[in-house]
């Protein structure tokens, strides 16, 4: 059996070997017809990409699509700079992306030419989607909408005014309204007439008013409100006006005439005194200062007395109503009335340290001295005495308030002072040398006298005066004396003027 395997096998083998060599045949024997076969030679294809050597861009280095970013014939598998900006690969930090400044203004290490999350502000937006990449603005802030934020724009609110000059700048505005004049517009304003009333409070958003006065309740403000007491007639109408504008009267009956209502008129039927003589709107018998207007009638020390005419009620300083005038302005000067050829004799009558009263110090004072004052009778502004005088360094500085005065006290200091006709204070107004006007006696009696200092009145009072309206001035003068005075002194603190708002 054995042997019979053996056989069989040795036949196998000897068949598989000569077909083997039935079919094969040596590179260019002839066939067993004689016919020649062409020759077929070994193609070089080191890195076996497929690519002969001949045309393959980097024959050493497998790389069968021949990638070359550059162009410059070498393959980017084997080219030191693919990307051919003249820096190697493995120093570029864009090395498939020609960048040969290598930028790289977040410093991550990548360049900006190629780099996806680059920031340059830091601001936590990418460059590509940041409406100011170069200025670091986290809020992304764009009020007009334009694709510049607001930090690099130069008009944010596009309403065509420059932020530098725009009064409201991120608030559209091109109007620049501003009705308190305090630079910050209207429509960006909390507070648009600077009343300090803020405007979603405020009865009348453009003419301040403080109070919020509202007579009729209308929810609109008396300063602003064409018809103040609501009762259907205007306060000032094209044709006819509300006779009783802050008193609702819709019949407007005016029993004399006269233009005021009878619900607002004190003398409806004709026979009250409506003399008016400061001409403030207040008659003088209900009128608390009826020489000086004071509309308000303001009385801090509700003495029955107005503040403008009231001795204890008065203050003078740079930070009331009314102001000093002082050296940087002013000379001062003052000097005795009267004389032998004069309109009276003043012996022993002067002015000392006339330069007080300009000095801005309330303590400080020029004394006025009348030793012996006699005469004048014939005069109505200068009687025999003295005066203290401001006159304005500059002509052309002329005084525009509508009340000045002068803050002055008496001494309690004499033995014996008497005055007959005397104590007479008048005040002059003077432009350019020349009286222009005058106010007479404004203080005045026709006997007194004083023993050791009594009855003095020490106490600093303010002697005012109306300015004329129809003159310019630059100089006040206050004369102080009479027809007889003996050892009268008066001290002058300052020079006051200003404006109340009636």
């Amino acid at each position: 059996m054995n042997s019979l395997m053996k056989v069989l096998l040795s036949i196998m083998i000897a068949a598989t070997l000569g077909m083997g060599l039935a079919g094969c045949e040596a590179d260019g024997d002839s066939d067993s017809s004689g016919g020649g076969g062409n020759a077929v030679g070994n193609i070089a294809d080191q890195d076996a990409d497929g690519v002969p050597d001949s045309v393959d861009n980097c024959p050493a280095n497998s790389n069968a699509m021949q990638e070359d970013l550059d162009g410059d014939g070498i393959g980017d598998v084997c080219d030191d700079d693919r990307d051919g900006d003249g820096v190697d690969n493995d120093a570029d930090n864009c090395p498939l992306l020609a960048n040969d400044s290598q930028e790289d203004a977040d410093g991550d290490g990548v360049g900006d030419a190629c780099d996806m999350d680059n920031d340059q502000d830091k601001d936590g937006t990418d460059d590509g989607v940041d409406n100011c990449p170069a200025t670091f603005n986290p809020e992304q802030g764009d009020v007009d909408g334009d694709g510049k934020g607001d930090v690099c724009d130069d008009d944010s609110d596009g309403d065509g005014v420059d932020d530098a000059n725009d009064n409201c700048a991120f608030t559209a505005n091109n109007d620049q309204a501003d009705t308190d004049t305090d630079g910050v517009g209207d429509v960006c304003e909390d507070d648009r007439d600077g009343d300090t009333v803020l405007d979603d409070v405020d009865n009348c958003l453009s003419l301040p008013n403080t109070d919020q006065s509202d007579i009729d309740l209308d929810t609109v403000g008396d300063v602003c409100d064409e018809d103040r007491d609501g009762d259907g007639v205007d306060n000032d109408g094209t044709d006819s006006s509300d006779n009783c504008p802050d008193t609702a009267n819709n019949d407007q009956l005016d029993l004399d005439g006269d233009g005021i209502g009878n619900v607002c008129d004190d003398d409806f039927d004709g026979e009250v005194d409506l003399t008016d003589t400061d001409g403030d709107g207040v008659i003088d018998s209900e009128d608390n200062c009826p020489e000086i207007a004071n509309e308000d009638q303001a009385d801090d020390d509700g003495d029955g007395i107005g503040n403008v005419c009231d001795d204890n009620g008065f203050t003078c300083s740079a930070d009331s109503t009314f102001k000093q005038l002082t050296s940087a302005d002013y000379t001062a000067e003052g000097d005795s009335l009267g004389g032998l050829f004069e309109f009276g004799v003043c012996l022993g009558c002067s002015v000392e340290n006339a330069d007080s009263v300009i000095d801005g110090s309330n303590a400080s004072y020029a004394q006025v001295n009348l030793g012996l004052a006699l005469g004048g009778l014939l005069s109505n502004t200068r009687h025999s005495g003295a005066y203290v005088a401001v006159d304005a360094k500059d002509p052309a500085n002329d005084i525009s308030e509508t009340i000045v005065g002068f803050v002055v006290s008496d001494p309690a200091a004499s033995l014996v002072s008497l005055e007959l006709l005397g104590d007479f204070v008048s005040i002059l107004f003077i432009n350019d040398g020349e009286i222009v006007h005058e106010v007479k006696r404004i203080e005045a009696h026709l006997l007194g006298l004083s023993l050791l200092g009594l009855g003095a009145n020490t106490d600093q009072r303010f002697i005012a005066a109306l300015a004329p309206s129809d003159v310019s001035f630059d100089s006040i003068q206050l004369n102080y004396g009479g027809v007889l005075n003996l050892n009268k002194t008066l001290r002058v603190h300052d020079v006051c003027v200003g404006s109340p708002s009636f």
